[in-house]
């Protein structure tokens, strides 16, 4: 009997020894941990095709950047030779890069139409457009992606909201469809886009004529999410009582309470509240286009918009030429690359303190690198053309920025960003030892 004790009790001597062993060894020996890797990158752009009487052509940051058009057929990209690449039957996608194109059309007899390329949104806001007589204007759908897109859209009117209609795009395609038949017979529209399903890329273009007569073409720039403050930056001034040049800002209410806003223009001759816009009352749910009268700067000024309810915005600002163009409250500017094809843009830079960079290169190849400064306004005029430039916010006060092209027409440019770089989370493991 003493044996067989003597016995099992090694065996459960041996048995704690092994386990204190292999918890020991469990302890010190390596350990792999599944961590979270954050990856930052730009998304792709696409750039819009208005097909018709004139030309478009993409302005890219660069040459050598990843191209292909969205047709339906080839999903390959191939390296772009030049900086300019011009379109001529459908949209374009730009591979991943820090800076924005642009999709720059000019049309025979109607003016140009100028937008920054963009990767799309999930939600999209649209202030601007009309479905009335004179619309010739589209909703153009781009969708890059490999699988079937479904987009939901709800039109907003001077009356009342309309019923959503659901679209769908076929993959690496895209679809439009007309303004007035969104909101047929609507001067004042709104529209809000959804993505249900898939990568979409919204453009808005207003074209309107009476007949045969043109009566101007421009895209509407796209919005952010409603906000209590909006800030629109370089409109084309009318500079006296007899200039054929007129504006309107439009505004929607897209909450359940009725918003009171003020308006405040911001230009070199100064900060005041055009007459009638200290307490504009916007029913909820609607849109009203009110017109800037007898609203005279000496040069390219800005709009404050304050509201006690988050509101959405844009301008409208009419020439004496014939053509018009749709201006968008921009997002604070950090820093924004674009090419401008050789254009000699004008740009505008609202806030408190501004100090902003800007360098580039002008058509002819010589560079450029200087430092805008001033205090609620300033303003940058190129002596000639320029190709790509750079611009740098400087001091961490909010500053907001457009770009005015006025050569074969008028259109607005926001410096807001088409390529905001994203951050994707990736699983990895993590290997470390631990020591004692």
């Amino acid at each position: 009997m003493k044996k067989i004790s003597l016995t099992i009790d090694r065996r459960i001597l041996v048995a704690a020894t092994a386990l204190v062993v292999g918890l020991l060894l469990s302890y010190l020996a390596p350990v792999a941990e599944q961590g979270t890797l954050v990856v930052t990158g730009n998304p792709a752009q696409i750039c819009p095709f208005i097909a018709g009487a004139g030309s478009t052509s993409a302005y890219l940051p660069k040459a050598k950047l990843g191209i292909r058009s969205i047709n339906g057929k080839s999903t390959s990209f191939v390296l772009s030779p030049r900086s300019i690449v011009p379109l001529t039957t459908s949209a374009l996608l730009v591979d991943s890069n820090p800076g924005t194109s642009l999709s720059y059309s000019s049309l025979a007899s109607l003016g140009v139409a100028v937008v920054p390329c963009t990767a799309g949104d999930p939600e999209t806001w649209f202030i601007g457009g009309s479905g009335g007589l004179t619309s010739k204007g589209v909703l153009d759908l781009v969708n890059s992606g490999l699988s079937e897109s479904v987009v939901e859209i709800d039109a907003f009117t001077s009356k009342a909201a309309i019923p959503a209609l659901t679209v769908k795009v076929k993959a690496n395609s895209s679809a439009t469809v007309p303004l007035d038949v969104l909101a047929p017979g609507e001067e004042s529209i709104a529209l809000h886009l959804i993505t249900r399903t898939g990568r979409i890329a919204a453009f808005v273009l207003d074209q309107r004529a009476k007949g045969l007569r043109s009566l101007g073409v421009d895209y509407v720039k796209p919005s952010d999410a409603p906000h209590n403050s909006l800030f629109i930056s370089g409109l084309y001034p009318r500079r006296s009582e007899k200039s054929g040049v007129a504006s309107a800002l439009r505004l929607l209410n897209p909450g359940s309470l009725d918003a009171t806003v003020r308006v405040q223009a911001i230009s070199a001759d100064g900060r005041f509240i055009p007459v009638g816009f200290d307490g504009v009352v916007v029913k909820h749910g609607l849109v009203i286009t009110i017109p800037l009268t007898n609203l005279t700067t000496s040069s390219l000024f800005g709009l404050q918009i304050d509201s006690d309810q988050p509101i959405l915005a844009g301008a409208l600002t009419t020439s004496g030429s014939g053509d018009f163009a749709w201006a968008a409250p921009s997002t604070p500017l950090t820093s924004f690359t674009t090419n401008f094809g050789g254009l000699t843009p004008s740009v505008a830079f609202i806030g408190s303190t501004i100090t902003v960079r800007v360098s580039g290169q002008f058509i002819s190849g010589k560079s450029f690198n200087q430092t805008i400064q001033g205090s609620e306004i300033a303003l940058w005029t190129p002596k000639a053309g320029v190709k790509t430039v750079h611009f740098t916010a400087m001091g961490g006060v909010k500053i907001y920025a457009g770009a005015v092209i006025n050569t074969g027409g008028l259109s607005y440019i926001p410096l807001t960003s088409g390529a905001v770089s994203a951050n994707t989370a990736l699983p990895f493991n993590d290997v470390h030892t631990l020591t004692h």
